[in-house]
């Protein structure tokens, strides 16, 4: 039987090294997952301030960068949902972070926060009464 050039089989060592690095991949990607399930169930959460303070883009993404105050230290991200897009630079929103882990944060985009509010160092443990929808 004659074999066409470009044929591979399971047993070349370049199609073993691809299959485990797609594996590899999976693994990551799946563990992370399942990293930020268990903390968003297990977690409280404090609620704060998230800040948008400019835009931000790479090569495949626009978005917009944010910072928030935890536990007296800021932690700078970047959000990339539709959302952030539509804000402009220099609002401020509702935002919560998990207390096991406070890089995972999300932003409540409904509730916009006056400059005139500060945070509590240890965030609050509830929306508090004056920034809540009425």
């Amino acid at each position: 039987m004659i074999k066409p050039n470009n044929y591979n089989d399971w047993t070349d060592p370049h199609t073993k090294v691809a299959l485990g690095l797609f594996f590899l991949f999976l693994f990551i990607a799946f563990g992370y997952g399942a990293y930020k399930s268990h903390i968003a169930t297990t977690s409280d959460i404090r609620y704060t301030i998230i800040n948008f303070y400019e835009k931000y883009s790479d090569s495949k993404r626009i978005g917009m960068q944010v910072f928030y105050k935890v536990e007296g230290r800021y932690i700078y991200d970047n959000c990339f949902s539709n959302d952030c897009k539509k804000i402009i630079v220099g609002e401020k929103r509702l935002g919560f972070y998990f207390i096991k882990d406070p890089s995972i944060y999300d932003v409540i985009f409904e509730i916009s926060v006056p400059d005139s509010v500060l945070v509590p160092e240890e965030g609050w443990k509830e929306i508090p009464e004056f920034l809540k929808p009425k």
